[in-house]
């Protein structure tokens, strides 16, 4: 793809614009894939790509997730998503990142308020809040500033909520849990979860990971083979497609409910999960606690820590009203999920998002 100064626009999505920035010469995009009240929200992603093409790829397929979260949310938002393609094999540091924040907030500009960004994988409060100097449509400021902060614990909470919803009685008592990833969400997740009751076995690659288990006083096992551990819920909490066809059959849970992003390999696995008995909680309904609270406080200019809790814990509602409509209809509890995503949008707009992949890239 070639491109320069100014906004290259590309089809298949509301719009797509991508140019490389006048400070960073990084390459910089910014999808929206549905509006909902003339807006779209989602993150701020900074990471390298082998090619500008797979990064334009990546921001459309990301944009098109955020719309199924934001719907089943019941959010009155539209899904986008921003990327700032880092160099590879090095830090994005100093002034040539606040070059290239600077550069993607004036990339924000240019959409006159119809997209607002937050934090997202390789971008901090911190970086939020740097971007506000230069753009008010940004969402997730800091604590201090009256912002919500970091939305990994609010993550963490909701995907709690979803374990919980899932799990029968709607109480982690008890309960064996294996929590796959130890990150800001799943490290998080498994506090919650022991100060519910729960045993938990967790895993992850690294460095530190085992000392962090040693002082949650939990049970340790190697990431090749938490598959095979048999527990109540497999909480996956690190990189996607965790469970593809071949996974599925060394599962030995009734339910898998975790906060990575695109937990299957595709969508066929889904059906094959619910064929085994094995009911699923689809990531963009159980991990939407974060989207929640940043939403929340860009709607209300402000953080309100009750309105938060409310839409975070009304994960399990929407999980209720999955798990009915999969059951009634037949479905898998992802196909269910995706049309109650769709449903709900319509509603707020008259206009469903397109029919695409429902998956959430990792």
């Amino acid at each position: 793809m070639s491109f320069g100064p100014e906004p290259v626009l590309s089809g298949g999505l509301e719009e797509v614009r991508v140019r490389r920035g006048r400070r960073s010469g990084l390459p910089i995009a910014i999808a929206i894939d549905h509006l909902v009240d003339g807006h779209a929200l989602g993150g701020c992603r900074c990471k390298p790509y082998p090619s500008v093409d797979e990064a334009v790829r990546d921001v459309q397929r990301l944009a098109h997730a955020m719309t199924f979260k934001a719907g089943a949310a019941g959010l009155r938002m539209g899904g986008g998503k921003g990327v700032i393609a880092a160099p590879a094999g090095e830090p994005l540091a100093g002034e040539l990142r606040q070059g290239a924040l600077r550069d993607f907030a004036e990339l924000i500009e240019s959409f006159g308020g119809a997209y607002i960004t937050g934090q997202d994988v390789g971008t901090s409060v911190a970086d939020i809040a740097f971007m506000g100097r230069f753009t008010e449509h940004v969402a997730g400021h800091p604590v201090g500033d009256g912002g919500c902060g970091d939305p990994s614990p609010f993550t963490a909470h909701g995907v709690e909520v979803a374990i919980r919803a899932s799990l029968p009685g709607g109480s982690v008592r008890g309960k064996h849990v294996v929590v796959v990833g130890l990150g800001h969400v799943g490290g998080a997740l498994a506090g919650r979860l022991l100060a519910g009751g729960a045993r938990l076995t967790v895993s992850d690659v690294t460095d530190g990971a085992r000392e962090l288990a040693d002082r949650l006083g939990a049970g340790w096992v190697e990431p090749d083979a938490a598959l095979d551990v048999e527990a109540d819920l497999l909480a996956p909490c690190a990189l996607g497609g965790m469970i593809d066809h071949q996974a599925i059959a060394r599962l030995r849970v009734a339910v898998v409910a975790g906060a990575a992003n695109n937990q299957l390999s595709d969508d066929s696995v889904a059906d094959k999960l619910a064929a085994r008995g094995i009911l699923y909680a689809p990531d963009f309904i159980a991990n939407a606690g974060g989207l929640i609270a940043v939403e929340s406080e860009w709607r209300l200019k402000g953080y309100d820590p009750d309105q938060v809790e409310r839409g975070v814990e009304g994960i399990g509602d929407t999980l209720a009203e999955v798990y009915t409509r999969a059951r009634s209809d037949g479905t898998s509890t992802l196909t269910a999920a995706a049309a109650l995503s769709a449903q709900r949008s319509a509603a707020a707009t008259g206009a469903p998002p397109g029919p695409a992949d429902h998956r959430v890239a990792a």
